[in-house]
């Protein structure tokens, strides 16, 4: 990719990922009723074979929801939290005290579900009414088990052939319980069919 081009890719990718988790974080500030904010850590096109051999070494317990963004720039939604950080997202969701809620069950999975389809559908609005570019999320798959299964069942697949994908990372904090969270948008197109459509915009 010539210099201008990579220019052009660093700046997509930025505003992607600020878009995205300024409107995310507003969703769930008000969806928790408390303060909370999410944080990039970095958003960043990496080699999928790196990222993979990563994560796989990666055994912490997780819960998450797989998602899929349909439209004119078809991406995989993943967000996920520690399997403990499960519970307490469903305690305040249920409006019960910290605490309640020991095992992963039925109100776990519909606090992912509810919080994973409200984060993706703020992503998606930001493509539609920020970049002009149509999507809009399907209902959530929720998963459980090892961050680095997960990775290399889905996050490999939705990759295939490719070689390169767009990862943004990110953590946000709900200042009651202080937890930690984690999102990743993976276009399905190419690297440069995901850079010329945003670029249009820029």
């Amino acid at each position: 990719m010539m210099e201008n081009g990579r220019d052009v890719a660093d700046r997509a990718i930025q505003l992607v990922a600020r878009l995205s988790i300024d409107k995310s974080s507003q969703v769930l500030s008000k969806m928790v009723k408390t303060g909370a904010y999410i944080e990039m850590e970095r958003a960043y096109v990496g080699d999928i074979s790196e990222i993979s051999t990563v994560i796989s070494e990666n055994y912490t317990d997780i819960v998450g929801a797989f998602i899929d963004l349909q439209g004119d720039m078809p991406c995989k939604f993943l967000f996920f939290v520690d399997a403990q950080d499960s519970m307490a997202l469903a305690d305040m969701l249920l409006r019960r005290p910290a605490g309640t809620t020991k095992e992963f069950n039925e109100y776990t999975i519909s606090a992912i579900q509810e919080i994973g389809n409200v984060l993706a559908s703020a992503i998606s609005n930001v493509f539609s009414a920020d970049l002009q570019i149509k999507m809009k999320p399907s209902p959530p798959e929720v998963v459980h088990d090892f961050a680095g299964t997960i990775f290399q069942e889905y996050i490999r697949t939705v990759a295939g052939a490719m070689d390169e994908i767009m990862i943004i990372e990110s953590k946000f904090r709900v200042v009651k319980v202080d937890m930690r969270c984690n999102m990743f948008i993976v276009p399905q197109a190419s690297i440069e069919a995901f850079f010329q459509m945003i670029s249009k915009v820029l």
